[in-house]
């Protein structure tokens, strides 16, 4: 039997978080899935495992040292094979972390963007290894891809 993928998957909570879990609802019979998320008072289902971690905004920026030491700390406790974000700051962090770790990262752009890629997307745009849009008019088909919407 061959051990199952694992992923960690990270968000903002709200509609990032909606996202993220429709996501990976789809993922957790074949993957192991880790969660983070800034909101303490979600309650996990079943045996799903999660961490939360200190919420970020372009408002408070300075929270993203300690931000970046809990995402860091849970990267190399859990050793993801597979980062998976849909955003905001925290996912971010996420990605850029995960890219100095050699994980591989996937962005899964906010179906609110419907104008132009998100801010936080365009931060980890050249940095994710899969980056998604959820809008096709806003893909290029090489660097932003358009597969579909999660919602």
């Amino acid at each position: 039997m061959t051990a199952k993928c694992k992923v960690f998957a990270i968000s903002s909570p709200g509609g990032h978080w909606i996202q993220l879990t429709r996501l990976c609802a789809g993922l957790e019979a074949k993957h192991e899935i880790v969660y983070a998320l800034p909101d303490k008072l979600f309650r996990p289902k079943r045996a799903q495992k999660i961490y939360s971690v200190i919420d970020v905004s372009a408002d408070d920026k300075w929270k993203l040292i300690p931000c970046a030491f809990q995402v860091g700390y849970i990267l190399l406790k859990e050793r993801p094979q597979v980062i998976l974000s849909t955003g905001a700051a925290p996912g971010v962090v996420a990605i850029v972390l995960g890219k100095l770790l050699r994980i591989r990262t996937i962005w899964v752009d906010s179906i609110a963007n419907v104008q132009k890629i998100s801010r936080s997307g365009e931060l980890v745009k050249n940095c994710a290894d899969v980056f998604l849009t959820q809008w096709e008019h806003l893909s290029d088909q090489q660097q932003i891809l358009f597969k579909g919407s999660v919602l």
